[in-house]
């Protein structure tokens, strides 16, 4: 398996792990709609939060503020609402993001607004 694969999703299952530890219902991960993908889905109160994992080895491509590309953002929002309908939900979202740079994690609510 390639190595970028097995250090994404070691940085997934660090990332689950620790909404876990702050009491947030992990619903999915890896979730898939055709060509989109949410790293992980959870539930955190009234919220319904679609969280961004990105894990790199050293801030040589960027800190957190620069992680998350506007395309990048536009197909979380895309796979979001694919999963707002097929699960007919109607409360208040959330996208969040998660990245380990250098193996520090940073959580980062409301990363973005939906488009």
């Amino acid at each position: 398996m390639d190595s970028r694969k097995l250090i994404g999703d070691e940085g997934e299952k660090q990332a689950a792990e620790y909404l876990e530890h702050k009491g947030f219902e992990i619903l999915a991960q890896n979730w898939r709609h055709k060509h989109l993908e949410v790293d992980i889905i959870a539930k955190d109160g009234i919220f319904l939060i679609f969280v961004e994992v990105k894990v790199r080895k050293s801030a040589t491509y960027g800190y957190e503020n620069t992680l998350i590309s506007n395309a990048k953002q536009k197909a979380l929002s895309s796979a979001a609402e694919a999963y707002i309908f097929e699960n007919n939900y109607t409360g208040q979202i959330r996208f969040d993001l998660i990245s380990i740079i250098d193996k520090k994690l940073t959580y980062i609510k409301d990363a973005f607004w939906n488009y």
